[in-house]
């Protein structure tokens, strides 16, 4: 597949590549692209839709990291609970068989966690070498859902 290069002006090549770089500062990345894109969109198409599509890549991921960890704090109250209940009441020799898919559960939580990071900060990465480069950049999933919702403009 050949690269496709624009000849976008090197400074919104920067201000692109700036609003995904700001997935490594949460929240505040956030509401850099999201000024960005309301003040720059008009100015650049370009830069509108790198603006927004970073905005929404990091909006999507704060929300599932939150919602993971909601329900990892969900397990530890539908596992832990009962097994302190038990424990009081003398069945306590039970405890670590029940404990087992506690720990899986956990664990496995935990390793999503870390993957999905380490994808999250190797996309944004991406995304802001591909931008400062002049290349076009769809983040994957969304890419083409945030191409559409700016060709309705």
């Amino acid at each position: 597949m050949p690269e496709t290069r624009f000849s976008e002006e090197s400074e919104d090549r920067l201000v692109a590549a700036f609003c995904h770089l700001g997935a490594f500062l949460p929240f505040f990345g956030m509401l850099a692209a999201l000024i960005i894109w309301l003040t720059q969109k008009a100015r650049s198409r370009w830069l509108g839709f790198q603006a927004l599509q970073a905005l929404l890549f990091q909006g999507i991921a704060l929300a599932l990291y939150y919602l993971v960890g909601l329900g990892m704090s969900a397990a530890y109250f539908v596992f832990i609970i009962p097994l302190i209940t038990l424990n009081e009441t003398g069945w306590g020799d039970r405890v670590p068989y029940l404990l087992v898919p506690f720990i899986f559960l956990f664990l496995g939580m935990l390793l999503l966690i870390v993957v999905a990071a380490f994808v999250y900060y190797l996309l944004a990465a991406l995304a802001a070498i591909n931008t400062l480069r002049g290349k076009e950049y769809r983040y994957p999933l969304i890419g083409t859902w945030v191409e559409s919702l700016t060709s309705r403009r």
